[in-house]
């Protein structure tokens, strides 16, 4: 007998089929920004398709970096498992509350991902371990619980204000509701510091570029709990978490492999989540060509071979008819691209290959399989299917993009808002990374795919000691399990300006001036400035001028000067001062030039303009040496002031 749930009428969902309700999603991204403004934020990614204007402006009327807001919605789901309706206070009773924690300064050091063979026999030290007794407990910023219901509602109660960093109040956000009374999570205000005034780097401590002895940052996470009564029924409520992270400077662009991405193979190899029985081109392959393309506009040497109009640039139409027919024809083809990327069980160290990107170890002197990222063996095998023909050519049939939650039916929903949230985080390399460090690989850190273990409050935490080694980090009573608020984001650098401003591209610029990269997805290497997009879009410029000015890509960050330290003091003061991707509109049916294009947005005048600097295609060279001028073009190209700050920013990155 083929029984089938009841249908409903979405419009009018029946309500007492509702036995219990969930927050999606299940792990929220915040960000940090320094906008002031009431409405100095904008709501984070709800698809995964974003339209242009999905995010709005990214910066304020004075220019300042807005806050994304992390948007929590609850759904009502039935004792079959099916999705009833989205709860709303038009519907509920919904009181939402949401603990925001710092835990950085009392944690350990970050020196390198725990669970690598590398690792095996080092040990990491607390971070302030000079500090002890009520000093450490100083170090932990915890404003407490907050809580808020109703519709459009925010104020003074629902602010985390009252969290204290060796005695000065550090404020690591507030909570507000939309018009339909879901929650939003906004994070800090892009504030960091030392109250001691210690340096954010000290080259003659060992292990200081990541770890700033006393120092702070906003960035937190904590769980997201809500209690809902629905026509006079409590209502068991599935809790969320959510991570206020740094800014993401390129918005609309998506990493190689993505923070979902990574925990989706999570999630396979523990055997909560099944592989996929058939191969999609159109979800399992295209994606990992296609992104390759879209880091063109954060990295001129993605740029030179997959951007627009490139040999190997994965929009084209005519390449993508080739790649995604699943007869003998073109399997040649499929294994050559194939064979372009790092195997998953890559034994060398080889910068060559795609996707050119640093991995975990990157940063010593040895020569490691993991200095540069591969796929993962679940992505490899796919793409070993692939190859051999064993696919769905379902990329012609594939339907328009999904901007908008409400385009898709309702049972689609919380996925969706699960996967966005997540596909604009990068994973690795974890080294320590962006939002999230390498605890997010392991299994035991969920109690459900996308959802975190929570750590019960009346629990006291462990205490591993002064040093943190391996065997304990990865161990059953080890911290790779149940989370106190806090327990995520403690593994990141402090504060998060240091790899914002220290990790970036091409440092063996004899090899490659752009090439491999760390994150250019949220931190930008090359980009397509104001003043060039202006050139291209002019119609009344020569062919050659729009050419030259849109393959000529500035370099992100030359708006902060100095060695490492001042560059750094630089975005701690005002993160507003480095440039912001926007989507803008580009030539329509030009092979030359895409139709949307990427463009850096820098601070408007009405916020400080930054200064006025060369770049590299202007950078004077003396004449008379030639040596001299080639290896000045090196420099400028890979964004070095000078020789000094090259091998400067080498030896930090080295430590």
């Amino acid at each position: 007998m083929n029984m089938q749930a009841p249908q409903q009428n979405p419009s009018n969902p029946d309500l007492s089929r509702i036995v219990r309700a969930a927050i999606h999603p299940g792990i929220g991204i915040a960000r940090l920004g320094n906008s002031r403004e009431p409405d100095g934020f904008f709501i984070g990614p709800e698809t995964v398709d974003l339209a242009a204007d999905a995010l709005g402006d990214v910066r304020d009327a004075t220019g300042a970096l807005k806050r994304q807001a992390a948007r929590f919605r609850l759904y009502g789901y039935d004792a079959e498992g099916q999705v009833v309706a989205e709860l709303t206070a038009d519907q509920a009773q919904i009181d939402w509350q949401v603990h925001l924690v710092n835990r950085k300064a009392q944690w350990f050091k970050f020196d390198m991902a725990m669970d690598l063979e590398q690792a095996a026999h080092i040990e990491v030290a607390l971070r302030n371990e000079h500090l002890t007794g009520a000093a450490r407990e100083a170090l932990v910023i915890d404003p407490g619980v907050r809580s808020i219901a109703g519709k459009n509602n925010a104020g003074e109660k629902a602010c985390f204000d009252s969290g204290e960093f060796m005695g000065i109040k550090v404020p690591l956000g507030e909570l507000r509701t939309d018009s339909a009374g879901r929650l939003l999570v906004l994070g800090g205000f892009a504030q960091s510091g030392s109250p001691s005034g210690r340096p954010i780097y000290d080259p003659d401590e060992p292990g200081s570029f990541p770890n700033a002895s006393e120092w702070f940052d906003d960035t937190s996470d904590g769980p997201v709990r809500a209690s809902v009564i629905l026509d006079g029924r409590h209502l068991p409520v599935e809790s969320a978490w959510v991570v206020a992270a740094q800014p993401s400077f390129a918005p609309h662009a998506v990493g190689w492999r993505t923070l979902y991405d990574l925990l989706v193979d999570t999630y396979i190899g523990c055997g909560w989540i099944k592989p996929a029985e058939q191969v999609s081109f159109l979800h399992d392959v295209l994606p990992v060509l296609q992104r390759l393309s879209g880091l063109q506009w954060v990295n001129k040497g993605f740029a030179g071979l997959f951007g627009h109009g490139a040999p190997m640039d994965f929009n084209n139409p005519h390449l993508l008819a080739r790649l995604s027919c699943a007869d003998e024809t073109y399997r040649h083809l499929r294994r050559a691209v194939f064979n372009a990327f790092r195997a998953a069980d890559n034994d060398v160290h080889e910068p060559r290959t795609w996707p050119w990107l640093y991995g975990d170890t990157y940063g010593g002197d040895d020569d490691l399989p993991a200095n540069h990222l591969a796929p993962s063996s679940v992505r490899s095998d796919l793409l070993r299917r692939w190859v051999d023909g064993d696919f769905i050519d379902d990329w012609q049939a594939a339907s328009g993009p999904v901007d908008s939650l409400d385009k898709l039916p309702l049972a689609e929903q919380p996925a969706m808002l699960d996967r966005a949230a997540l596909h604009f985080c990068v994973a690795d390399a974890f080294h320590p990374g962006i939002e999230l460090s390498w605890p997010m690989r392991h299994a035991s850190l969920y109690r459900a795919p996308f959802r975190i273990r929570e750590r019960a409050g009346d629990q006291p935490l462990p205490d591993y000691g002064s040093h943190l080694d391996q065997p304990t980090a990865l161990g059953a009573s080890g911290p790779l399990h149940d989370q106190p608020p806090g327990g995520l984001s403690r593994w990141m650098a402090l504060p998060w300006q240091i790899d914002a401003v220290g990790c970036r591209s091409g440092y063996d610029k004899d090899y490659d001036p752009y090439l491999p990269t760390f994150w250019p997805a949220q931190v930008p290497n090359q980009v397509l400035s104001e003043a060039d997009y202006a050139v291209v879009i002019d119609g009344s410029r020569s062919r050659e001028q729009r050419l030259a000015s849109f393959h000529s890509r500035e370099h992100w960050g030359r708006q902060v000067k100095g060695n490492f330290i001042e560059k750094a003091m630089q975005v701690v003061e005002d993160a507003s001062v480095l440039g912001v991707l926007e989507v803008r509109p580009g030539i329509a049916d030009d092979t030359d030039f895409p139709a949307v294009m990427h463009v850096e947005i820098e601070r408007s005048p009405g916020g400080g303009s930054a200064p006025d600097v060369l770049s590299a295609r202007d950078l004077p060279v003396p004449e008379q040496d030639a040596y001299a001028t080639d290896e000045a073009r090196r420099l400028a190209q890979a964004g070095w002031d000078s020789a000094g700050q090259y091998e400067e920013f080498c030896r930090v990155l080295r430590r």
